[in-house]
């Protein structure tokens, strides 16, 4: 007997509702699930701004911490809720159908390093996601990913298929709408402790372009961008870098220089590199394998630049 696949309309010759291929499909949007929660993550360390017109900081009484919607909650927070009870629903009703002890598995090491392993972010974040604890609609996602079989024979296979791919939309598009952010260094403010100890709040700053001040979303000082930096200039104006850490840098600073474009000014012997980066991440004064990359001093790459231009 057949019948037609439920998403995409092909002929399924074993009478289920959803072919193999569209099975295959939600067992690797399930698997992605983690990388979606860590843009999720690093979109609320970033604060969540929506579009380049509101708070944007032009003055310190405008910048708050956090961008919050006509709702009153961050703009991802509400498809973030919808995916984590679609997907702990499921795997709840998936568990009653099967006996798969779910909460022993939630529970174990294992499904999180698992968890772990599947957080491939689309934003890169100087602070690493892999120490952040698992969370409930990961650890659901990945656990429905093992049981593809078990998924495609459930009876409520369209309706499970059409719930889990719609709120994963919805994360996405709410994770796009976001601009992308440059990173400033860290926050300079000094605070004191309980024992009147001076610390460094040292929180990641993250600005929009074109913006004049940001907001600390830790310890809520303003900040004047150019200040920013022109500290984050000073810092690392006389360290060494590889050509595609320069490239990055650079692209982060809003003055982007590719790396073929370094290499070939080392080849015209425009720059000379200072050292040579090992596999081990060492630092070496001489070169000793053609495999190690050389490194530049930040600000005589930036220099042969701005003569360039000028």
């Amino acid at each position: 007997m057949t019948t037609d696949c439920h998403n995409c309309g092909r002929t399924v010759a074993d009478d289920f509702d959803l072919c193999h291929d569209c099975m295959a499909t939600l067992v690797k949007n399930l698997e992605r699930v983690p990388g979606l929660v860590s843009d999720i993550l690093i979109t609320r360390s970033r604060q969540d701004r929506m579009s380049s017109n509101l708070a944007r900081g032009k003055s310190a009484e405008t910048a708050l911490p956090i961008r919050l919607d006509q709702y009153d909650q961050r703009p991802t927070q509400r498809p973030f809720d919808a995916l984590t009870n679609e997907l702990v629903t499921w795997a709840r009703d998936l568990d009653a159908l099967i006996g798969g002890e779910l909460d022993a598995a939630l529970d174990s090491r294992g499904l999180r390093d698992m968890v772990h392993r599947h957080r491939h972010s689309r934003r890169p974040d100087p602070a690493s996601l892999s120490q952040d604890g698992a969370l409930d609609a990961e650890l659901a996602a990945i656990w429905l990913s093992l049981y593809a079989n078990e998924l495609r024979r459930h009876p409520a296979v369209a309706e499970l298929f059409d719930g889990i791919e719609d709120a994963i939309a919805r994360c996405r598009k709410a994770i796009d709408r976001l601009p992308e952010l440059s990173y400033k260094g860290p926050c300079p403010h000094v605070s004191y402790d309980e024992e009147r100890q001076p610390f460094t709040c040292s929180a990641d700053l993250y600005v929009e372009r074109g913006e004049d001040y940001v907001s600390c979303p830790r310890c809520w000082t303003h900040h004047r961008i150019s200040d920013l930096e022109r500290a984050m200039m000073r810092e690392i104006d006389d360290r060494l870098f590889t050509a595609a850490e320069i490239e990055r840098l650079t692209r982060e600073l809003g003055e982007p220089i590719p790396a073929g474009t370094i290499r070939s000014w080392h080849s015209r012997d425009v720059i000379a590199p200072h050292a040579w980066k090992q596999a081990d991440g060492t630092v070496s004064q001489y070169w000793m394998r053609r495999s190690d990359p050389p490194m530049y001093k930040f600000s005589e790459v930036r220099d042969v630049r701005n003569r360039g231009e000028a």
